[in-house]
């Protein structure tokens, strides 16, 4: 777990800190378990440090009472970044050229 923005998010790292490193963002509603762990084992083998973790209300991060979220889409573009941070790695991107994000819906 990590507090990031004043929640607890669940985060499952893969691999080398060293390694560049990879941020798994599932769907909205979808568990980080649906980034198959031999995939991130994977990644990690491949040199990257691979990073997935559970949205707010979702899995086993924060959950908030339903229909009654306390967030918006900007709190969750915050949790990623802080997730980086909670990894210590933000200081080792100085631009988002130097970010490689997945998402499994969409685009980064």
């Amino acid at each position: 777990m990590i507090e990031a923005n004043g929640v607890e998010l669940c985060t499952e790292p893969f691999g080398d800190p060293a390694d560049p490193p990879v941020l798994l963002i599932m769907g909205i509603g979808a568990s980080m378990l649906w980034w198959d762990e031999g995939f991130c084992g994977l990644l990690a083998d491949g040199g990257r440090y691979a990073i997935r973790y559970d949205h707010r209300d979702v899995g086993r991060s924060i959950s908030y009472e339903p229909g009654r979220p306390e967030y918006t889409g900007s709190d969750l573009v915050a949790d990623a970044a802080a997730i980086l941070d909670g990894n210590a790695l933000a200081d080792e991107i100085p631009n988002a050229s130097g970010l490689r994000a997945a998402s499994s819906a969409g685009r980064i």
